[in-house]
């Protein structure tokens, strides 16, 4: 099952025999999430998720991905939102709502970055990295795949103790676009 979580993130394989969907958890009041990040349960505040350090490896049921599926019905019905909305909307987080912490092996992901847009309506849709790197530090086939929490985005990574996913296809850094497995 192929899935559309916005612009820059979404779920090629996502089979119910694979995927690990951990508790409901609510995004905090003030901060920036998106669809994608890499979060965890915050032991500060009960019930709410946070946005976890860099290279923090997945652990199925603890550490996964950030998805918040009522971000979907939020877009077409926020009467204060856009009339008429599309895929820029979707990548949107709604903050103080449940979410729910994505894993599991072999669940496979794709990530794309775009740059800043205006739509025939005049909104402007910001530029997002989910995919840092360049040059050495762009992923390649095979390469594992990390969480920068300094850029809020995925980072090729030192090797499988700090990884949270193995690249299976990368374009040119250009375009910015890459799929991976989820490896825990």
């Amino acid at each position: 099952m192929a899935s559309d979580y916005g612009l820059n993130f979404g779920f090629r394989r996502s089979d119910e025999d694979l995927s690990i969907r951990e508790g409901r958890f609510t995004v905090p009041v003030s901060g920036t999430f998106f669809q994608g990040m890499i979060v965890s349960p915050d032991p500060a505040s009960a019930g709410y998720l946070k946005e976890v350090a860099t290279d923090t490896p997945f652990c199925s049921g603890f550490v996964g991905l950030l998805v918040q599926e009522e971000a979907h019905i939020q877009a077409l019905t926020n009467i204060y939102g856009n009339q008429y909305p599309d895929s820029g909307d979707l990548s949107a987080v709604y903050n103080s709502r449940m979410a729910i912490i994505w894993s599991g092996p072999g669940v496979k992901i794709w990530l794309q970055n775009t740059a800043a847009t205006t739509r025939p309506d005049g909104r402007v849709i910001a530029a997002k990295t989910i995919m840092s790197g360049t040059g050495a530090t762009w992923p390649v086939v095979g390469d594992y795949l990390g969480w920068d929490a300094t850029a809020h985005a995925f980072k090729k990574a030192t090797g499988s103790a700090t990884a949270v996913a193995r690249c299976t296809a990368a374009s040119v850094e250009a375009s910015g676009y890459v799929e991976a497995v989820l490896i825990a």
